[in-house]
């Protein structure tokens, strides 16, 4: 049932997502669901791009092995917004990466404009900040405890590097914001869930095809559960029955 719930959202919402937004809000993805796949369905030209990791040492030498490490994914309907598969064969988005142009909400529903936004904002907005460098990477990270990291470029120049100073690089601009999430442990806390029959003016279709329908082109839904979807539709209605007609078929 709750996926069939996922599949009414979709279609009443797959407007929305079709339509480039000024105003990005980073709560609509949810990583370790969100997938390639989707992305390119949602934008064609979705294209390949390389990514700074800000976390990891600049020669490349160390690799963090829950994503793609300095391979990542642009989409013009998400600008400043760098997508990061995981390392395995999953398809899943394991990471995001948001370039110093960013501007919108980030997944705890803070507005920030990535232009203007300094460590010290970060430190006005946040409890408990955690400041951290890998001593061979050319960024320091500052982490709010919620797997958000914000990074200040280091200036090479300035000496000592460590221990941190704080009160310099509170007033240097955050030049990178990321965060990640481990997509082994998810999936196996969170086993795929069983997926609803969907038939389309009596046709079988996939999930991933419902995408390209537009609500308004949708006359009405029907939901068929239990002993009346597999009297129904046979084995393939034992996990419900998601019945959509299109205006088109009148």
């Amino acid at each position: 049932m709750k996926k069939i719930l996922t599949i009414l959202v979709l279609i009443t919402t797959i407007k929305t997502y079709s339509q480039r937004s000024d105003t990005i809000k980073l709560f609509d993805f949810k990583l370790c669901e969100l997938t390639i796949d989707y992305l390119k369905q949602k934008d064609p030209n979705l294209k390949q791009s390389s990514v700074v990791e800000m976390d990891l040492c600049s020669d490349g030498f160390v690799q963090d092995a829950r994503f793609e490490n300095r391979i990542g994914y642009e989409s013009q309907l998400y600008p400043d917004v760098i997508f990061q598969k995981h390392q395995s064969d999953l398809n899943t988005i394991a990471k995001i990466h948001l370039t110093e142009d960013f501007k919108g909400y980030l997944p705890d529903g803070n507005y920030i404009d990535m232009k203007t936004l300094k460590a010290n904002d970060i430190i006005k907005k946040y409890d408990s900040l955690t400041w951290t460098s890998r001593g061979c990477s050319d960024y320091y990270g500052i982490n709010n405890g919620k797997k958000i990291y914000f990074y200040v470029k280091i200036n090479k120049d300035k000496k000592p590097q460590y221990p941190i100073d704080k009160k310099y690089y509170s007033e240097q601009p955050i030049v990178g914001i990321a965060f990640w999430a481990n997509c082994y442990s998810y999936h196996k806390e969170n086993p795929e869930e069983v997926k609803p029959l969907i038939i389309l003016d009596g046709k079988e279709v996939s999930e991933e095809s419902m995408y390209s329908l537009k609500p308004e082109d949708v006359d009405k839904i029907n939901v068929i559960k239990g002993k009346n979807a597999t009297d129904k539709y046979g084995e393939k209605g034992k996990n419900g029955v998601l019945e959509v007609f299109s205006k088109k078929r009148k």
